[in-house]
């Protein structure tokens, strides 16, 4: 909880230094874990808004599996941050979109988008 304290803090004040976030991998891993996934996610989530370079450093760092298996998840809290998250990695990266179809994950955004 502490490192996504730090983070926060991160992407409230020190995104300005030009700086990369060091706690990004801390936050990759507490995605593994449900007590903080959400927080996790939202928090990630404003890290990709900052631009493509935040988009290739979280993909750098591994974020790619995490959010793949989490589409799989039944969790409704979880949908429109991970649909978010997805939509800025698919614009940074369109071959990602052949894993998506792959693993019927494309059914997420096509749920969301019909509700």
């Amino acid at each position: 909880a502490e490192q996504l304290t730090a983070f926060e803090v991160w992407l409230s004040f020190g995104k300005e230094e030009g700086r990369p976030p060091e706690q990004l991998p801390v936050v990759l891993q507490v995605l593994l874990s449900q007590a903080h996934r959400v927080r996790a996610l939202v928090l990630l989530r404003r890290f990709l808004d900052l631009g493509p370079w935040a988009v290739n450093l979280a993909l750098s760092v591994g974020i790619f599996p995490y959010v793949l298996k989490l589409l799989q998840s039944p969790a409704p809290e979880l949908r429109q941050v991970l649909v978010a998250i997805w939509s800025r990695i698919i614009a940074f990266d369109k071959t990602v979109r052949a894993d998506l179809v792959k693993d019927d994950a494309v059914k997420c955004f096509v749920s969301h988008l019909s509700r």
